[in-house]
């Protein structure tokens, strides 16, 4: 009885529950309340996986997006990515999102259906060539190829190039950057800026005028007028010499910013002398050293390089050559030939006047370059003077043609070729075929380097460039969250792994 009785109860208690559920819904429903009941039978959309193989053109780590141009075809396509995304290098090694670097060709995986990244492997393609710390390529615009080591490369149509963080054009890359090159069968797919340029411009300089200024292995040219020297960024030693005067000066070149170096102040350097003790048949002959009679009672100091030396002796053939001191100390020994019995007077009458006329010999050499100085310097004037408002340029490099090349902006902006200052934009210049560097300087800008390619076609040429950025716009550049050395940190990663 009990347990029929104790079922009942259960059973009314069962039923009161139902009842009160039923009425809640009744209520809710009453009140204007959908009920949902969810469907379990929904099919979630697969993923729909993509390959490409691409270029890394951006990357946002702050946001999570990548942004991949297609290698074989113009197209670019930005994804969204987490942490869980499979990164690896060409070895099968895992990698973080932030070694990879931009211009890297990657073989990527995606989800078409949710534009999201699933795996991103740098490209171990048998048909791809990494080039790593190139110096002095130099591109060419026209043609459409890269040089390098003596060799050409075709660029491809959808080439990208980068520094830092962004992408830029291929027209601002100078030969004087360190680059890393991807190849795609023998075609030059990306270019990344791994050490890029900045600018030196020389003050002081008049008692320096038709010297030689070197900064560097790259940068190694006469010193002009107001010149302003693309260089790529780095600690450097500037060494400019002029007649037998040396003077080296410690600088320090920043990317894309422009340093004032006054050369008032250089560190002359001592002069380098070596000895030399000459050995000389018949032992009463004549030494002449750049014109000057030495004394041969002992060694002979000279400072280090190239001398000019005249051996004479009365029955003997005059020696001319040239002599270079490298060396702290050496013995030279130069026999002399007789001259025979046919050519003996004029021997003679050659030798008196070698030994006899030191000081005409010194004027007429001296003449003679002055009057070359004279004539140098005449060309120079002609060559730097306007005519009919196209400026002449002292290239040293490439032919000067019949045509002109016009700088159209921006307006305002001093321009400069080959480091070489031509003018205030809008202005005109000779065309000179080859490779060139053209710079544009405005104070309160930041300078900017455009490289170009001429060839004697016949036809004028007319560049117009975008306006310079504000220096201002750098404050911005230092106080990123990416900064330099986590950039440089970040590729030196991805460079180990290759």
């Amino acid at each position: 009885m009990q347990s029929n009785h104790f079922c009942k109860s259960v059973r009314i208690q069962y039923i009161c529950a139902v009842l009160l559920l039923i009425m809640a819904g009744i209520f809710l429903t009453g009140c204007g309340d959908e009920v949902t009941i969810p469907s379990y039978d929904e099919e979630v959309e697969p993923a729909k996986e993509v390959s490409l193989f691409a270029v890394v053109s951006n990357l946002d780590e702050v946001n999570g997006k990548i942004s991949l141009k297609a290698v074989n075809h113009a197209s670019e396509i930005t994804l969204e990515y987490t942490g869980g995304v499979d990164v690896r290098d060409k070895y099968g090694d895992i990698l973080s999102m932030s070694q990879v670097g931009l211009g890297s060709v990657v073989d990527a995986v995606y989800d078409e259906n949710r534009n999201k990244l699933l795996s991103l492997y740098i490209s171990s393609n048998e048909n791809i060539q990494v080039f790593k710390e190139v110096s002095g390529a130099e591109i060419d615009y026209l043609t459409r190829t890269l040089r390098l080591d003596g060799k050409n490369y075709r660029i491809a149509e959808n080439a990208a190039a980068f520094s830092d963080n962004k992408e830029i054009g291929l027209d601002e890359i100078c030969s004087e950057d360190q680059l890393t090159l991807w190849l795609y069968n023998d075609e030059v797919c990306s270019v990344f800026v791994e050490l890029g340029h900045g600018y030196v411009r020389l003050s002081d300089y008049a008692s320096y005028l038709g010297g030689m200024v070197e900064i560097g292995y790259d940068v190694i040219v006469p010193v002009t007028e107001d010149m302003l020297l693309t260089v790529r960024e780095g600690e450097y030693t500037l060494r400019i010499a002029k007649g037998d005067d040396v003077g080296t000066k410690k600088i320090e070149v920043i990317k894309n910013q422009e340093v004032d170096i006054s050369l008032a102040d250089l560190v002359i350097e001592p002069k380098q002398v070596g000895s030399v003790l000459f050995k000389l048949t018949p032992s009463d002959a004549q030494v002449y050293i750049d014109g000057r009679r030495v004394n041969m009672e002992g060694a002979v100091e000279l400072v280090y390089g190239k001398h000019k030396i005249y051996i004479v002796a009365e029955d003997y053939e005059t020696y001319s050559g040239t002599l270079n001191v490298n060396f702290a100390y050496k013995v030279m020994e130069y026999k002399l030939k007789k001259t025979d019995e046919t050519s003996d007077s004029d021997s003679k009458t050659k030798t008196t006047q070698a030994a006899t006329t030191e000081n005409g010999t010194t004027a007429q050499t001296t003449e003679a370059a002055n009057t070359e100085q004279s004539s140098t310097e005449q060309s120079s004037e002609t060559s730097t003077e306007e005519q009919d408002g196209v400026k002449d340029v002292n290239s040293v490099t490439g032919t000067q043609t019949a045509n002109k090349v016009t700088v159209s902006g921006p307006i305002g902006a001093s321009v400069y070729f080959d480091g070489e200052y031509l003018g205030i934009a809008p202005m005109s210049f000779t065309k000179v075929t080859g490779s060139h560097i053209i710079t544009l300087s405005q104070t309160g800008y930041l300078s900017k380097s455009y490289t170009v390619t001429f060839s004697d076609d016949g036809k004028d040429e007319t560049l117009t460039y975008d306006e310079l950025d504000l220096i201002s716009s750098l404050l911005g550049y230092f106080h990123q969250d990416d900064s330099r050395d986590a950039r440089l940190n970040r590729k030196d990663g991805i460079m180990k792994k290759w």
